[in-house]
């Protein structure tokens, strides 16, 4: 009878902890595999909005190495006509003008979802003199990319007015 009623019960524990067992295997997680282009967008904004850094003052006064900082930074993620199209137009501009006014910008957070062909993004960038508190504007933009993961297209819908802020 005794030996009934442990076997009952060591049978249960056992039940018990298989049920328990594949539950937990078939519960949904989520995958820690992240998107490559999520990866992309959030380099090529950290890139953007921070600086300047000793490489790219020192390019501000020789065209040769600057065009091999952006090189560096920029080309892996663009094709070839959206990255010539970038650096003449965006890759520079908030870096440039934090130079000229003598501030510093550095990104805080980055936020990217995907929806359908397209990724939105949100940045938070800190910015003001070095000696000085931070302050901060959030940058929106989305991103378009081709089969092969390069930025086909990147647009930036509303800096917070950061340009503005950057120059006062």
């Amino acid at each position: 009878m005794f030996d009934i009623k442990i076997s009952r019960i060591v049978l249960s524990l056992l039940l018990s902890g298989v049920v328990l067992f594949v539950a937990g295997c078939s519960s949904p997680v989520k995958s820690t595999t992240q998107d490559p282009n999520i990866s992309a967008i959030k380099t090529v904004l950290e890139h953007q909005f921070t600086g300047p850094n000793p490489e790219f003052i020192e390019g501000s006064d020789n065209i040769e190495k600057l065009e091999q900082y952006y090189e560096k930074r920029y080309k892996p993620y663009f094709t070839e006509e959206r990255y010539n199209s970038f650096i003449a137009t965006l890759a520079y501009h908030y870096v440039h003008v934090a130079h000229n006014n003598d501030k510093q910008i550095k990104v805080d957070k980055v936020s990217v979802e995907k929806d359908e062909d397209t990724y939105n993004f949100k940045v938070t960038v800190l910015y003001g003199k070095e000696d000085s508190g931070q302050n901060s504007a959030e940058v929106t933009g989305r991103a378009k990319f081709n089969e092969e993961g390069k930025i086909t297209h990147i647009q930036y819908l509303n800096d917070g007015e950061l340009t503005e802020k950057l120059m006062n």
